[in-house]
């Protein structure tokens, strides 16, 4: 099992100095960069970003698609001549070519986000990332709260989950959701490649018959058609999984097996 907690990770800098970023998981074929488990297929990136007090991230677009999902802090994504405000527990998405910034608004607090980007096409084999002019059109930023959103049973009742950005919203993304686990997750794989980041709670996650112990601020990967199940370990206490996917080939229609032999 893949996993790495965000905390525990030697920062870089990135960005021109605007932003320290810590590496998670890269794409597989990404040997030559430094940092990260290579494993993942089409992801780029899953990367924790923290801008510091008093800078902001350099303005720039990239030929990628991306989510933010903000752990820490509060600040501002400027897209063109629009602004977004942002917060914990706010996600945005940005389309592949959008120029943007991210800025702290709260005084000697940076702002923290994981950063989640898949290429388009997503087998391109190169991506690029330029400064942008503030000059340059803006993109269709989206910002969505997942408290703010309605929630539903899901894994055939052994969760709940606050669907953030669905398929319709974006280019290849496949999900971007809130997933609450009362007690055990149904044990279940997919054609999907996900990433889980613990929100809050700890816990035990078993992927393909391999299980540890996770807790707040762990990134797990979920390689696609691998059983897996997170489960929590304290009582009253769920946990809380924002998770990220795409599915395997990025256009196939998707599966899901449910209720597997948790053996």
């Amino acid at each position: 099992m893949f996993k790495a907690n965000w905390i525990d990770l030697n920062p870089r800098l990135a960005f021109d100095g605007t932003c320290y970023v810590r590496d998670i998981f890269r794409r597989r074929d990404r040997l030559e960069e430094k940092g990260g488990y290579k494993i993942t297929h089409y992801l780029e990136w899953v990367s924790a970003h923290t801008v510091p007090a008093g800078k902001q991230l350099t303005y720039h677009s990239h030929s990628m698609e991306e989510i933010m999902y903000f752990i820490q802090g509060e600040g501002e994504i400027s897209s063109g001549n629009s602004t977004w405000k942002v917060g914990v527990e706010d996600a945005a998405y940005i389309p592949t070519g959008a120029p943007h910034s991210v800025v702290s608004t709260i005084e000697n607090q940076p702002i923290t986000f994981m950063s989640y980007t898949l290429p388009t096409p997503p087998d391109a084999k190169e991506v690029s990332i330029v400064k942008a002019s503030k000059g340059v059109r803006g993109g269709k930023v989206l910002v969505r709260g997942w408290p703010t959103r309605e929630s539903h049973q899901g894994h055939n009742g052994t969760c709940w989950t606050y669907s953030v950005f669905e398929k319709k919203d974006m280019l290849n993304f496949l999900f971007a959701v809130m997933m609450t686990v009362p007690r055990t997750l149904g044990y279940h794989r997919h054609n999907t490649e996900a990433i889980y980041f613990v929100r809050s709670g700890r816990g035990m996650m078993k992927v393909g018959g391999e299980e540890l112990e996770i807790r707040s601020g762990d990134a797990v990967y979920i390689p696609f058609e691998v059983a897996h199940r997170p489960q929590t370990t304290v009582e009253d206490q769920p946990l809380n999984v924002f998770c990220v996917g795409v599915a395997i080939p990025y256009d196939a229609k998707v599966w899901s097996l449910e209720d597997l032999p948790d053996l």
